[in-house]
């Protein structure tokens, strides 16, 4: 996909969703799914996702919603274009704790459920525990480790790079 213009990495499958809310204030929630899929949804496929992801009503305007709200509508709506890969950028910004664990845990069904990969990319470390299988660590841009969540969260390396000492993020 490196170097592929962005119209062409959407038509292989990729979506993605940005750090900072990219979501139009004017739409109504399934105005704004219904853009956000580049095809076809049905009434059904509206209402499975917002009780997916606790969207809420559907004829709410976005600019009702708080930035939490707004977060999920934005997986929600990469979602829904079906993609094979999806990429979320500090998808639990703006959330409570409760609700970044809730989203952790629906995204662990993703796959499954929307036959696509997630590829996360967080600083909640609690979520990524509860959200995913395998885990990359990145310090400035350098891999310094890979593998399950609890034993590579826990490498001292990993420690000095997330709060400058060797405490264990365990």
């Amino acid at each position: 996909l490196d170097g592929l213009p962005v119209h062409r990495r959407a038509a292989a499958g990729l979506r993605r969703t940005f750090q900072q809310d990219r979501v139009p204030p004017g739409l109504t929630v399934a105005g704004f799914l219904r853009f956000s899929a580049h095809r076809r949804v049905s009434a059904a496929e509206l209402a499975e996702m917002a009780g997916f992801l606790n969207l809420g009503a559907l004829n709410r305007h976005v600019s009702e919603l708080d930035v939490g709200s707004r977060r999920l509508l934005e997986v929600a709506g990469a979602l829904l274009s079906r993609p094979k890969v999806i990429i979320l950028d500090e998808p639990a910004a703006g959330l409570a704790h409760a609700e970044s664990m809730e989203l952790a845990e629906r995204l662990t069904e993703v796959p499954e459920r929307f036959g696509a990969s997630v590829l996360l990319i967080e600083h909640d470390l609690e979520m990524v525990r509860r959200a995913c299988a395998e885990v990359v660590v990145l310090d400035f841009g350098e891999v310094i480790a890979a593998g399950p969540p609890a034993t590579t969260l826990a490498r001292p390396e990993v420690a000095r790079a997330y709060l400058g000492d060797e405490v264990a993020l365990a």
